[in-house]
């Protein structure tokens, strides 16, 4: 288990690092090419489209064959990304290409990093083992995309391909230093069962959770169309935001170890500082985005301690399934409504921020319907 937890940390570090030293700067970079605003919802439509339909695949994949395959298409996925990236083409095909490449390196790489992280974390000690993972996550991100925002003002995209595929070599080097033991598992993959054990409200958490992936998608476009259109000004914003997080994040992973729950909290606090981030200019935005970046963690501390029990429940391969459908389903429904209904990037950050509240007017729940189900976890399944 030491050595899985030591190999898995340095494969978190390793990839997040070279995946964010151009992740974060997707949109912008195709905005800064030529893209408009509505092309790039477009195509960020189009990724979460995509990512939906290939759940299916990865998860038969990953039960069937191995996380460690699955992590293997992952990053394959995402250097193609970057190669595609290289070589903008002001064309609607364009779009739908990076979008596919995209979401297959998004769902092949989290499915099965997801499900290395609850292998490796202690139940017992779920808090303060989840803490050391997301620490190091955090310093990946501090670091990459400050990095990777310098290389693309300063020096080319070209050179930040080349880093990043060396990085994640190493990283997937990491992942097959991993030893878990197989336990043959007969259970079949049953969706519709999955959800009929889960509480709405269970699920309406996680989906409005994952939304946030589509505020960190929006910010970068927000800074360069009303802060400052330079890839550093988003840099810098970023690394503000993640200092923030790695300063405080360990110590609230102690705190949450206690039998309290902070998750309502949090997201009032990150309600409330997001909206602050969008309205505020000059040194006021930096201070404001530094507790900005508190106020995320706290949120993800909080929702990933109850999302682990909530997990425990079920046959992994049902949970993870579940998971990516009902974060995926979520992200189409919201892009679709900024597609068709809003035309200025701060109105979307409003109504994403909105719908993102709704988990306060209902209860995460960590238990199930039912244990009487086929897609429960059994000592003996």
């Amino acid at each position: 288990m030491e050595k899985n937890r030591k190999m898995f940390n340095r494969y978190v570090f390793l990839s997040t690092f070279a995946r964010n030293l151009i992740e974060l700067f997707i949109g912008t970079i195709l905005f800064k090419a030529g893209f408009d605003l509505n092309n790039i919802i477009f195509y960020y439509l189009f990724v979460n489209i995509f990512s939906f339909i290939l759940s299916f695949p990865c998860i038969y994949i990953a039960k069937r064959h191995s996380n460690k395959i699955l992590t293997v298409i992952g990053i394959i996925a995402f250097i193609l990304v970057q190669i595609v990236l290289n070589y903008v083409k002001i064309k609607i095909w364009y779009l739908i290409l990076l979008a596919f490449l995209y979401a297959l390196y998004r769902r092949a790489y989290w499915m099965s990093r997801r499900y290395y992280t609850f292998q490796v974390i202690d139940k017992n000690n779920t808090s303060k083992d989840y803490s050391w993972v997301s620490i190091l996550n955090q310093l990946a991100l501090l670091l990459s995309s400050y990095v990777g925002s310098l290389l693309l003002e300063f020096v080319s995209i070209h050179v930040i391909t080349y880093i990043s595929i060396m990085l994640l070599l190493v990283g997937l080097y990491c992942v097959y230093k991993m030893d878990f033991e197989y336990e043959i598992n007969k259970t079949k993959i049953d969706l519709v069962e999955t959800i009929r054990v889960t509480h709405i409200s269970s699920i309406i958490s996680i989906g409005c959770y994952e939304l946030q992936n589509v505020i960190t998608f929006l910010l970068p476009l927000y800074i360069v169309i009303y802060v400052k259109n330079t890839y550093t000004a988003v840099g810098i914003i970023n690394l503000l935001a993640q200092l923030a997080t790695i300063i405080c994040v360990y110590l609230y992973g102690l705190l949450i170890n206690k039998d309290k729950n902070y998750l309502k909290f949090s997201i009032v606090f990150l309600l409330i500082f997001k909206i602050l981030q969008i309205n505020t200019y000059g040194i006021l935005l930096f201070i404001i985005t530094f507790i900005s970046g508190l106020a995320t963690k706290m949120y993800e501390q909080s929702f990933n301690k109850e999302l682990l029990l909530l997990s425990k429940n079920y046959e992994f391969h049902n949970f993870n399934l579940l998971y990516e459908c009902t974060q995926n389903i979520f992200r189409v429904i919201t892009v679709a409504i900024l597609l068709f209904f809003v035309n200025d990037v701060k109105v979307m950050l409003y109504v994403v921020l909105t719908i993102i509240a709704i988990p306060l007017l209902v209860k995460f729940k960590t238990e199930v319907k039912t244990k009487k189900s086929k897609v429960i976890w059994h000592e003996k399944n």
